[in-house]
């Protein structure tokens, strides 16, 4: 952390001491430009969702009256409003008809755990729940809702006027440093964590990615106006990026679950819909590759790839910016410095990096230990400072003064933000990535902090003790495990109770029983000795395949399970996917791989029907 004792004697060369972005005002909100560009094209597309096409006209008009209606519930400026819907139009609109209230958005994931959703409710206090009459009765029956599917609402809310909402009908006037939205992360303490950003930082973002992002993108590709798809989960910072190019009137494709989380399905809707520019992780953009999406005989080929929430490898960073159609974009940025603090092009660099300079009124200092700066070549830890730094934590005042801490380079009382990553400075000025200080880790591109999935698992009766590891025994596969100590610990039954309460990609692959965990000299817990999970032995059975769809299957699953299962014969029909080391991303592939072979699975299908003998009976007649 850094203390008075770092300020060096003068402030004027801060660019000694920080990367810094270009600097300029930047005031107001996003909704007067959401208003002129609906105005200024009525009738173009502004959104495709798997339900509905809306123009810029028509979708402007449903966020007004949708706006009135929460005015009229009484919602106003910093109030929360919780959004639990399905992936449909509705979600976008719910979105802009929040902000446009004046209230502050918060979106909440229909596919999480009961567990999960009630614990973030329970932490927002929300004012209203935007839902559907089935979500509101089974994951929140306690909190005002106002559902969009209930026909009785909806009439009302289609009578509302589809004019701008003025000022006047707010409860105050829409202010920069009111709070946009709260979006929950992964926490230490057991429990997700609400970051709170402010309207002033979304704008920051967009004129940055104006000169950073958009402008590029329609140059490269020479159009004004380009077709985006959203991909990622809507409770995820990543999913503003695509909102913000609906902002600046391009075209909004909206892409269902199961096609989103499928790579050839995504491939294929890519090519079909002529999408020109998609945003994913390296994990998902790998997926994409193998399934297809860079080769030269397709009818259309995307034309810009932005990749962010996780570190991307030298293989993939190399091959991406030597592909001459393809501009190829890495983003880097917490959630609490609003999704974006670097925009890399890929072809400037020849290795993978950070970059070299963070986006609009940003700054970005590499610090070690006492907080001082780092020479070049020095490994620290980076604190990025700037308009897109969030307020801080919803309800957590001590956590927030840990990790939210002024920037003694600015006598204003400017704050920074301890990212906890990791980076040493080239000498050719960009960052590189080097590691986590803590706990926290990235899987598939999702954001998690180890601390929490040990308190959902040491909540079980029967465990005494439990540490989590994200394991890469193998390159390219990583895997979650947890650690426990207890008499009568089963793991199938930990992981079942783990999912109780925990997102899917943050349960364990694989759960490991010792009688002690191992502890350094020093009393300390000794990471190093925990045993490497056997993924090889069966899990339960041990009988042949007997029928046409068990023999494919349990090939499909042994194929992709690959080097955790390696040295063995293969998956049984009985042996649980997930228990012989396979996770969602997994998942993903045996998805792809049987749609190869034919058969139509859903990413749900895999999770519910886990071994090959109930996958098999499930597609039935399929085969």
């Amino acid at each position: 952390m850094a203390s008075e004792d770092a300020r060096p004697a003068g402030t004027a060369d801060i660019a000694a001491h920080a990367l810094t972005g270009p600097v300029r005002p930047v005031s107001g909100t996003l909704l007067p430009g959401f208003g002129a560009v609906a105005e200024k094209q009525a009738d173009a597309t502004a959104l495709v969702a798997p339900d509905a096409t809306y123009t810029y006209q028509a979708l402007h008009a449903d966020v007004q009256r949708l706006a009135r209606r929460l005015l009229a519930e009484g919602v106003g400026a910093e109030d929360l409003v919780a959004v639990l819907l399905p992936r449909t139009a509705d979600s976008v609109v719910a979105l802009l008809a929040v902000l446009t209230a004046g209230a502050t958005y918060v979106p909440v994931d229909s596919g999480y755990p009961e567990k999960r959703i009630t614990g973030m409710l329970a932490d927002a206090r929300p004012r209203l729940l935007l839902t559907v009459r089935d979500l509101a009765t089974r994951l929140a029956p306690d909190v005002p809702a106002l559902c969009l599917d209930d026909p009785g609402s909806a009439a009302a809310t289609a009578a509302l006027s589809p004019d701008p909402v003025e000022d006047a009908e707010r409860t105050r006037p829409l202010a920069p440093h009111d709070a946009a939205y709260v979006l929950f992360t992964s926490g230490s303490t057991g429990r997700p964590k609400g970051v709170v950003v402010e309207h002033r930082s979304l704008m920051n973002l967009i004129v940055s990615h104006r000169e950073l992002f958009f402008g590029p993108a329609t140059r490269h590709l020479g159009r004004e106006r380009l077709r985006v798809a959203h991909t990622a989960a809507q409770s995820f910072d990543a999913a503003w990026d695509p909102v913000l190019w609906l902002l600046e009137g391009h075209e909004l494709h909206l892409v269902d679950d199961d096609v989103r989380r499928d790579p050839s399905l995504l491939v294929r809707y890519i090519t079909e819909h002529r999408v020109d520019v998609v945003e994913t992780t390296p994990t998902l953009a790998e997926q994409l590759d193998r399934s297809g999406l860079f080769d030269t005989g397709l009818p259309h080929r995307l034309g810009v790839l932005a990749l962010g929430g996780e570190a991307i490898g030298a293989a993939q960073w190399d091959r991406l910016r030597t592909l001459p159609h393809l501009l190829a974009l890495n983003l880097y940025g917490p959630s609490e410095c609003t999704v974006d603090a670097f925009v890399a092009p890929l072809a400037e660099h020849p290795s993978p990096t950070i970059g070299r300079r963070p986006v609009l009124n940003t700054r970005a200092y590499v610090l070690d230990e006492r907080g001082r700066p780092c020479a070049p070549g020095e490994t620290g830890e980076l604190h990025l400072a700037g308009a897109g730094v969030a307020r801080g934590y919803l309800g957590r005042p001590d956590l927030t003064a840990e990790l939210f801490v002024t920037d003694p380079w600015q006598r204003d009382g400017t704050r920074m933000y301890r990212t906890g990553d990791l980076v040493r400075q080239s000498p050719d000025g960009t960052l590189v990535f080097v590691g986590r200080a803590d706990d926290q880790v990235k899987l598939h591109g999702q954001r998690l902090e180890l601390n929490e999935v040990e308190q959902v698992v040491s909540g079980h009766a029967r465990v005494a003790q439990c540490a989590v590891l994200l394991r890469e025994d193998t390159p390219g596969a990583q895997r979650l495990v947890a650690y426990v100590v207890g008499e009568g610990c089963v793991p199938e039954e930990l992981r079942a109770y783990a999912a109780e309460s925990l997102a899917a990609y943050m349960v364990p692959s694989a759960v490991v029983v010792l009688d002690a965990l191992p502890l350094s000299p020093n009393g300390k817990l000794d990471r190093s000795a925990l045993p490497v999970p056997d993924f090889g032995a069966p899990v339960s059975g041990g009988r042949e395949p007997r029928t046409p769809g068990e023999k494919l299957l349990c090939r499909l699953f042994t194929d992709i399970l690959g080097p955790v299962g390696a040295g063995i014969e293969g998956i049984g029909p009985e042996d649980d996917f997930f228990l012989r080391g396979g996770d969602s991303m997994g998942a993903i592939r045996v998805v792809a791989a049987a749609r190869e072979e034919g058969l139509s699975l859903r990413l749900q299908d895999v999770f519910e029907h886990r071994t090959a003998e109930a996958l098999a009976a499930f597609v039935g007649d399929q085969l």
